[in-house]
């Protein structure tokens, strides 16, 4: 698994003249380095591992007040499953009596659980978008001040960022990552409904979409435009980068997590601890999932180097020289 994913990645350093001085500036190693499957995992679990205190405080934030309302006011099972059977089963209830007042009110509070599920849902948006400002920090592609920059590519140490910092950033960009991820999805779900292929590809091609909002800026349609640039330019590593991705955060880990979270029940614990343990469970796969997030979007830092020349003549920057 740890063989080149791409060799043109590779930037051979010219030959120097006889007695020349061999010292090469660190820029120029990293990026002579070629990248590799290993090599990604490497450096997103280093990142991760550097900034682990900063996303634990991010999910402590953002995702434990979340799941502490999800668990103990919404759904009691930890799944939408024991909700949806209440309120399907009491709306069957008010059918079968005609009383149309009781139907109303469950359609309400339907949509009310609906709703709230969405916020959680989006509102965990914000531990991603600080997981990816770190990402930005470490390799030169996101400044001090959360600012997409033109960075250099490079692997290098970083200054320690502030929490109220990195969340005011991960904050500010959270908007537009929203908004992309929205144009994403419903993407990828009408390619779902118009055949199952076409929505396969959107995913892949789209897979990078998040990371180009913080990394470079650019949001919704040309998020989507760079995050196919890059599936285009590297499709080994891309078509592995997908599928871990959704092996790991969209089965693995939810699977997981929803077996971890039905073991209190089959020992006969009580409520208040079950639902205890299912917010801990919560806030570990958010961990988790910001553990894949950061391994994709180090992957992505790798490859804008090569991206960035193309990305600023195709215009999308709205700063394209007619020539």
């Amino acid at each position: 698994m740890d063989e080149q994913f791409d060799n043109e990645n590779t930037v051979e350093s010219p030959d120097n003249a006889a007695g020349e001085d061999q010292t090469q500036p660190q820029q120029s190693a990293d990026v002579r380095e070629s990248f590799t499957f290993g090599s990604i995992l490497r450096d997103g679990f280093a990142c991760f591992k550097t900034n682990f205190k900063m996303l634990l405080l991010l999910v402590l934030t953002v995702t434990l007040p979340m799941a502490l309302v999800q668990v103990f006011m919404i759904d009691s099972r930890f799944d939408y499953g024991g909700t949806m059977d209440t309120f399907m089963q009491l709306y069957s209830e008010s059918a079968e009596s005609g009383e149309t007042g009781d139907i109303s009110g469950m359609a309400w509070k339907l949509a009310l659980y609906l709703g709230i599920s969405a916020l959680i849902a989006s509102v965990s948006l914000i531990t991603n978008a600080g997981a990816l400002i770190l990402v930005g920090r470490r390799y030169g592609y996101v400044d001090d001040s959360g600012a997409a920059v033109r960075g250099t590519g490079t692997l290098r140490e970083r200054d320690d960022i502030g929490f109220s910092a990195l969340f005011e950033q991960a904050f500010r960009a959270f908007p537009k990552l929203w908004l992309t991820m929205l144009f994403v999805n419903f993407s990828v779900f009408m390619g779902f409904m118009l055949c199952f292929i076409p929505g396969i590809l959107i995913y892949y091609v789209f897979q990078f979409s998040a990371c180009s909002v913080v990394l470079t800026g650019l949001w919704c349609r040309r998020a989507g435009f760079v995050s196919s640039l890059a599936t285009r330019m590297y499709p080994r590593p891309s078509l592995i980068c997908a599928l871990v991705f959704f092996v790991a955060s969209g089965v693995l880990i939810p699977l997981l997590i929803s077996l971890l979270a039905g073991l209190p029940a089959l020992i006969g614990l009580d409520a208040v601890t079950s639902g205890i343990i299912s917010v801990v469970l919560k806030c570990v796969q958010q961990l988790l999932v910001l553990l894949t997030v950061v391994t994709a979007a180090t992957l992505f830092a790798r490859m804008l180097p090569k991206l960035e020349p193309i990305i600023d003549n195709s215009g999308v920057r709205g700063d394209k020289t007619i020539r």
